[in-house]
């Protein structure tokens, strides 16, 4: 029998952090019995081609080892399309964590793949020039929470809509 990639047995804690986390109160959406009338989710799934990272998620909370940050007044909003591509968009970033100064609003966009734990985002308009390159990212998702989990830190979103 071969043993696991190295990258797997490292990330493995992380995913079930991430999982643990997202059974810790995640809104749920809604789940559709065969005999309910069509609802508008399932079908915007249909027409999203079933991708469940298409929409729009705001920033929520940010988490390295056992320290959390909510983001507060730090408002970062990001748009997944089914066609592709990406924008983000942030406001109130009074502490330059991703606006270069002096501006504390900013967006960019792109492009990303994306499979069932990793998305893949091409970040060459990023607005800070250390970030101008493609980015992989392993995610977890639940009801409407979305976690990016990198090394040993943890982004969540929560979903806006479709």
């Amino acid at each position: 029998m071969r043993k696991p990639p190295m990258s797997v047995l490292l990330l493995a804690p992380l995913v079930a952090l991430g999982l643990h986390a997202c059974d810790q109160g995640a809104p749920v959406e809604p789940e559709i019995n065969a005999s309910d009338p069509p609802q508008a989710e399932p079908l915007a799934d249909m027409a999203y081609g079933g991708n469940p990272l298409v929409g729009s998620w705001r920033a929520k909370s940010y988490a390295e080892g056992n320290d959390g940050i909510l983001l507060g007044e730090f408002q970062w909003v990001m748009t997944l399309g089914a066609d592709g591509t990406y924008s983000n968009s942030i406001g109130n970033d009074s502490d330059h964590l991703i606006c270069q100064p002096p501006e504390t609003n900013c967006a960019w966009d792109g492009t990303y793949t994306s499979t069932v734990t990793t998305i893949t985002v091409d970040e060459r308009n990023h607005p800070d020039p250390d970030e101008q390159n493609f980015d992989t990212h392993m995610y977890v998702r639940c009801g409407g929470k979305l976690m990016f989990l990198d090394g040993g830190g943890s982004l969540t979103f929560q979903r806006m809509g479709r």
